[in-house]
């Protein structure tokens, strides 16, 4: 790295420039290791070659199908692709989630920061979503909406600013592993974030979510999406004690406690959020699973119950006062509130001058003004430092769902608006 760009001291101790654990090497699939030596006709071409290869790697990060090798596959497909190419890169190898960080020379902290996720949700029907495929204008596949195509972008564009040679965009990328359940753990979004702030005094001006914001599936451009919905997710535990459920006297029934604060805790979200809204930029909140006791087992009274909550709160709603108020309920009638990730929404300040950059560069590049819209599904954007982040994205079909495909025609686009983008930044 160059001299006077002083993560790559730094960040020692946070980053490590090796594949994996040695014991365990990466045995890339052919398509992969000849990726970087194919010629293409055309720059969509060349995208989606490398989003295919992506695409292959099952890198699911939610649930029991958790593929924690196939993540580190990933990234080191990621960084083994930019560095290749004579790219800047910091690889995040300490933790159990990877996350690589690229940019040109002298620009690892640059003003704008691209942010990506190379992780998927589990297939939709089976393994065979990882075959990806074309069929007319779509790229089919799991992850080829969710965002492996748009990562691919970023990171071919990326390598062909470094090509054009000097003066370099000020714009960095990171690419995170873990955005799909919900980035808590290290190196999740906040996590590199964090380390680049305490190791440097770094915070980029302006973050931008590559996640699709043109989401019918047949536009060239997606919204600049200023504004962008939170996550707050939290157990609620019940516990009790085991008994002969026939015996007179026994406790109160665990499940009646539970769906009694179910109901209470949609009366205390109904203050505190705003659940209808008639232009349907409203928070959301759902109880995605209870369990209490054991299937098939009638005469033993449960000694343990949990209830799971999840919000979508939009910036312009109190989470920290909605929280408190749970938690005060939820002790008056004896359950615990655990396992807690809560996240405000954001509004980028409209007078953030990269973002009036970012606009100007999407209507340079479409021809029109630029549609500013905002995100409801929860995103990366979430964690940008006092808020100022956007989503900004091509445009896919049914993610996280067995249609999952990408707008083959939005990629050229997207691409020629980022060096429209780094034309504006450079002029300032």
């Amino acid at each position: 790295m160059q001299e006077d760009n002083k993560l790559g001291d730094l960040l020692q101790s946070a980053r490590h420039h090796v594949r994996l654990d040695p014991a365990a090497p990466i045995r890339f699939r052919p398509q992969e290791e000849e990726i970087k030596k194919m010629s293409y006709p055309d720059k969509t071409s060349e995208i989606v070659e490398l989003a295919k290869s992506l695409i292959r790697i099952p890198s699911v990060t939610v649930g029991a199908e958790e593929c924690l090798d196939e993540v580190h596959r990933a990234a080191t497909l990621v960084f083994d692709y930019l560095r290749d190419h004579g790219l800047e890169v910091c690889y995040f190898n300490n933790a159990k989630y990877p996350a690589v960080l690229a940019a040109c020379p002298g620009q690892m902290q640059a003003p704008v920061m691209l942010s990506g996720h190379f992780d998927v949700v589990a297939p939709e029907p089976d393994d065979s979503q990882f075959e990806p495929r074309l069929e007319g204008d779509y790229l089919w596949g799991r992850g080829s909406g969710d965002m492996k195509t748009v990562v691919a972008t970023y990171m071919v564009w990326l390598k062909d600013a470094l090509k054009a040679g000097p003066p370099y965009p000020p714009i960095n990328l990171m690419l995170i592993g873990n955005e799909e359940n919900g980035e808590g753990e290290p190196m999740g979004t906040p996590h590199v974030l964090q380390v680049l702030k305490d190791e440097s005094g770094y915070t980029p001006e302006l973050f931008i979510a590559g996640e699709r914001t043109e989401e019918s599936g047949t536009g060239l451009w997606g919204e600049v999406c200023t504004q962008n919905r939170g996550m707050m997710r939290f157990d609620v535990v019940g516990h009790g004690q085991r008994g002969h459920s026939g015996v007179a006297g026994t406790q109160a029934d665990l499940s009646e406690r539970m769906l009694a604060a179910r109901s209470a805790l949609i009366e205390i979200m109904a203050q505190y959020l705003t659940l209808e809204s008639a232009d349907g930029w409203q928070s959301q909140a759902r109880f995605p699973f209870l369990k209490v006791g054991t299937p098939g087992v009638y005469n033993i009274t449960a000694d343990y119950a949990i209830l799971g909550v999840e919000v979508r709160p939009i910036p312009q709603d109190d989470v920290d006062a909605l929280f408190t108020a749970v938690e005060q309920y939820c002790e008056e009638v004896g359950l615990q509130v655990e396992n807690v990730i809560k996240e405000n929404g954001i509004a980028c300040d409209p007078q953030n001058p990269y973002l009036a950059m970012l606009i100007e560069a999407v209507a340079q590049a479409s021809g029109e003004p630029a549609q500013i819209g905002r995100k409801l599904p929860g995103t990366s954007a979430r964690f940008a430092p006092r808020g100022q982040g956007v989503v900004w994205g091509q445009s896919g079909i049914g993610p996280h769902s067995k249609t999952e495909r990408h707008y083959l025609p939005s990629i050229l686009p997207y691409y020629q608006a980022l060096q429209a983008f780094s034309k504006t930044l450079l002029r300032g």
